[in-house]
């Protein structure tokens, strides 16, 4: 009908399908008109011309149907996509169903006309077909296989074009999208197909934009850069079955646009994504201790690869070795690579050191070790590796204050930049939080801890080893440099010269990204200004408190020194002067307040193309600007010709682009931490300054215990401040039976009593002598200890030295001999062996009681919810001790949001998770014990037959069973 491809000749046919084999595409559904004559010649003289191709061709038949929805009353288009696998349909069955297929008209002689009796264009024109007479004529051809799918236009006549003041037409758009499985339209016709709201029971179903290519000049279309012709990117195996699965997963499979997010990651991210393992036996092994790994190759997914198999198949083998070349922190927890004396397994002599691994980035680099290595500590993390007994002891009761750091170090993540004041960490933003005033009065006291803290940490930057660790970090950062620098967005040369209107609207576009650079760099110096500003804020609030402290100090010693000065017939009041006037730090703190506030609220009631942008100074402002500009700028693109558009998406692109240059080399001034610059800067101050600091520190260290709980306190305000941002988050995988709630509290370190202990000589006479059980003695003492009560503490502090200066029937014993005084006094009266942390609620339970599953449970969800880690997170099989009702509902969808941000790679043997996640990769691993340990796997899509037979038999217990247990849940 619409062909002007200008005939039907050898040379058309040829100049088609090499413009074919050179578009971009990978897919094509070719169309016919009430026929699939030219279809099914095209796909022969294809494979003919090109027989080594990898296109890949389906049948598309167009139908006009006689259901008229629109208020005009044109008749709406129907497409039928067939499989194009000849298994299941062949070019004969496809003519069979046209030759069933009844049309609205009919012969001369009264008899009804079929689509394979149509000839002339005036009959092509005329005729239409029912919707329910196209199903009908395919179930009675296909039966209940259904090779084909039924997709139906979103607009143009489609469903979104529906007559909504009409009933009838209604009642049959809802028939119309009950029966089709797909719709033809653009990426807000997706958002409208995802809703179920659409009618009663309506389900989500995905849709794809075509490029509707009638003509040779039509064909640019297929780049996707054509405005209103955008690309459909399909996440499947180029089969009508990895076609199909679009209908299960309609958000997750389809993409509409220049490029879906996980290739943008791909590219952008190269030294994060895993593109796959090797593991091969060393030269010369002869297999004397089992084949094991020979010539092992697996490529691995950038989204979830998920690795099944049955007990004992090797599953845990592949995970540890890419914990191992991932430099993971969690080896002590390997499984089969494990070094533990009591549980060596593949360490043992004689087989690991015969077999070596390579992981391979998608940068092109790669990570060599010897299984018989270990975790090289002082070269950086690349991957997060859960092992599976990781769960069962960091579950455990013992381990809950290492659980509570792992949800600390995901919450930080959370907190908004402006609120981070600049700090790098959890803990460095609890210190600032916690700091207080320097104390004259009890100078030895005043900064005990605070100044411990900081020779400790000052003493580690000066190891070699930390040293060591940063030159590592430094070299891995200019490697990550390296790659991004050669991937590179190729150039793209700036369009010739267009007509007028299109030179106008690109000066437009160039001029409008120009201030929109200005803007962004705008929003990046605000939101610094309101860091720098809200940190002097909280310093000027402890400033504050340490003046009202020292005031209330000073009272205090007035008070009992007045006693002794009338004994001494003195007046104290004629001796102590004192005045404190906190005037000017309060006229500090309303100053830098005010300042906050004018950076943090909208101080421009509208922003609009008018506005002079160079006047914006407040962060709301700048960012509804930013807005402003994007939607501009897309605006202004749709009217640019393709090269324009080519251009621009490459200008976008380079910018893109030199901004995570920027993010990994840092400004030359003040450059953010762990970039290249920070890193050289941090280098340079331990090589020239820090053994200075040292000493300097030492000098001074003391702060009132009562002051330092004080402060210590205040950090359960940012807790709970913090409490919201991470809700929101968990709020999207909550369920009537998961719901977390977040207190916090002061608990003591799990070292505590080893360390206090261990300053102690229990060879020395003393209560804690060896022979009177020291951890005992301790445990009583600490039995009235309530770790909120500041009183409590000090009394346990004072109560501990006081019966250390005891005596026993040989007499009287000394503090000095049996542990040194000034370390022991630090120690206990900085109160830095406690801490303020998070007390977590899963329902109505607190955390200690909590079961291991739940408690494994919350941590997953955490690490798949709220990290924003961009590492690759490896997890052995999280589903140990989980119910499958909690699997789905909630792990499950944890997983399909971790994946869109990170690279996931899982072990499994749940079906909720491999399939129900939606794994992008599966890999079935078997190791063959009866034929010496032979590992073998195999690789695939869940779509892909031979993988999907493998899903069944490990995951679902074989396809009888399955079936069987289908049929007993009474399920259709």
């Amino acid at each position: 009908m619409s062909n002007a491809f200008g005939g039907t000749t050898d040379d058309v046919w040829d100049r088609y399908i090499d413009l074919l084999e050179a578009a971009p595409t990978a897919a094509f559904g070719i169309t016919d008109y009430f026929s699939c004559d030219s279809s099914f010649e095209l796909i022969a003289r294809y494979k003919k011309r090109y027989p080594e191709s990898s296109k890949v061709f389906f049948v598309n038949v167009e139908l006009r149907l006689s259901e008229a929805i629109s208020a005009e009353g044109k008749s709406p288009h129907l497409h039928v996509i067939f499989d194009n696998d000849e298994e299941h349909c062949t070019a004969d069955k496809v003519s069979k169903f046209l030759s069933q297929l009844v049309t609205s008209r009919t012969n001369s002689a009264g008899a009804p006309v079929t689509c394979a009796d149509l000839v002339t264009l005036s009959d092509f024109e005329a005729a239409s077909v029912g919707f329910r007479a196209v199903v009908e004529a395919l179930e009675t051809v296909f039966g209940k296989h259904k090779p084909y799918l039924l997709v139906f236009p979103a607009k143009n006549d489609g469903v979104k074009s529906a007559d909504q003041g009409s009933p009838r037409k209604m009642a049959i758009t809802e028939e119309i999208d009950k029966g089709c499985h797909a719709f033809f339209g653009d990426a807000k016709s997706g958002e409208y197909f995802l809703k179920t709201n659409r009618y009663d029971g309506s389900i989500p179903k995905p849709v794809m934009a075509g490029s509707d290519a009638h003509s040779f000049a039509d064909i640019e279309r297929l780049e996707g850069n054509v405005a209103n012709f955008p690309a459909t990117w399909i996440k499947a195996d180029l089969t009508f079955r990895g076609l199909s699965q679009i209908c299960y997963e309609p958000e997750s499979r389809v993409f509409i646009g220049d490029e879906p997010p996980v290739e943008r990651r791909k590219a952008e991210q190269p030294t994060k994504i895993l593109s796959r393992l090797g593991i091969r036996q060393k030269p010369g092994y002869k297999g004397e201790k089992g084949i094991w790994f020979k010539n092992v190759d697996i490529p691995l997914n950038p989204e979830l690869t998920a690795i099944i198999g049955n007990k004992g198949s090797g599953k845990s083998a592949l995970v540890d070795i890419l914990g191992l070349l991932g430099e993971s922190r969690l080896e002590s927890h390997f499984g089969f690579l494990s070094d533990s004396p009591r549980n060596k397994k593949f360490k043992q002599k004689g087989y690991a050191e015969n077999f070596e691994a390579e992981a391979t980035w998608h940068s092109n680099t790669s990570s060599k070790k010897n299984l018989a290595e270990s975790v090289d500590t002082t070269r950086p993390e690349t991957v997060r590796y859960l092992p599976q007994n990781y769960f069962e002891q960091l579950t455990n009761e013992i381990e809950i204050d290492k659980f509570r750091k792992e949800i600390e170090d995901v919450v930080f993540s959370h907190v908004e930049e402006t609120e981070k004041m600049e700090m790098a960490s959890f803990k460095e933003l609890q210190d600032l939080k916690t700091l207080q005033s320097k104390d004259e009065t009890s100078a030895l006291k005043a900064r005990v801890r605070q100044l411990n803290n900081d020779i400790v940490e000052l003493e580690g930057k000066s190891a070699p080893h930390f040293m060591k660790g940063l030159r590592a970090q430094l070299a891995s950062k200019k490697e990550e440099l390296r790659a991004l620098e050669a991937a590179a967005p190729a150039e793209v040369p700036k369009p010739a010269a267009q007509t007028p209107e299109h030179q106008q609207q690109a000066k437009i576009i160039e001029e409008r990204t120009g201030a929109l650079e200005v803007l962004k760099a705008a929003e990046g110096k605000v939101v610094e200004q309101i860091s720098q500003k809200k940190n002097r804020h909280q310093r000027l609030i402890s400033f504050k408190d340490g003046l009202s402290n020292l005031s209330t100090a000073i009272t205090t010693s007035t008070q009992t020194l007045n006693e002794t000065a009338k004994g001494l017939g003195l007046d104290i009041n004629a001796i102590i002067h004192t005045r404190i006037d906190i005037t000017a730090v309060d006229a500090a703190i309303t100053s830098v307040r005010a300042e906050i506030s004018l950076l943090e609220g909208r101080t421009t009631t509208e922003i609009n193309k008018q506005t002079d942008f160079t006047t914006l100074a407040s962060l709301p402002d700048i960012r509804a600007a930013i807005d402003l500009h994007t939607s501009w700028i897309e605006e202004l693109r749709t009217l640019l010709s393709a090269p324009q558009r080519r251009y621009q998406t490459y200008l976008d692109k380079l910018a893109a682009w030199n901004g995570l240059k920027l993010a990994i080399t840092g400004a030359d001034s003040d450059p953010a931490p762990d970039t290249i610059n920070a890193l050289d800067q941090q280098i340079k101050y331990i090589e020239e300054e820090v053994g200075d600091k040292i000493d300097e520190v030492r000098k001074a260290r003391t702060e009132l215990a009562d002051l330092i709980f004080s402060s210590k306190k205040k950090i359960l305000k940012f807790y709970t401040d913090v409490k919201s941002s991470v809700e929101t988050k968990l709020s999207e995988v909550r369920t009537e039976d998961f719901s977390v709630q977040i207190d916090a509290a002061f608990v003591p370190d799990r070292e505590f009593a080893d360390e206090l202990l261990g300053k102690i000589n229990k060879s020395r006479r003393g209560p804690f002598h060896g022979s009177k059980n020291p951890e005992g003695v301790l445990r009583t003492l600490l039995n009235d200890v309530n770790w909120n009560e500041f009183s409590t503490i000090d009394a346990f502090a004072a109560k501990i030295v006081e019966i250390m200066k005891g005596n026993d029937d040989n007499g009287a014993y000394s503090l000095e001999e049996q542990v040194d005084p000034k370390d022991f006094y630090d120690f206990l009266y900085s109160l830095d062996y406690f801490s303020a942390s998070y007390e977590l609620r899963l329902g109505s339970k607190n955390l200690d009681e909590l079961s291991p599953g739940e408690k494994g449970l919350l941590l997953l969800v955490f690490y798949l919810q709220l990290d924003t880690d961009n590492t690759p997170l490896i997890i052995d099989q999280p589903e140990d001790n989980l119910d499958n009702d909690s699997i789905f509902s909630i792990l499950a969808n944890c997983i399909r949001h971790a994946k869109k941000s990170r690279q996931v790679i899982l072990v499994t043997h749940n079906p909720n998770l491999a399939v129900g996640a939606d794994a992008e990769q599966i890999v079935y691993v078997k190791l063959d014990k009866a034929r010496n340990y032979k590992f073998s796997y195999e690789s695939g899509s869940i779509e892909d037959p031979a993988i999907n037979n493998r899903i069944v038999m490990v995951l679902e217990g074989s396809q009888p069973a399955f079936v069987k247990r289908r049929l007993k849940y009474q399920i259709a």
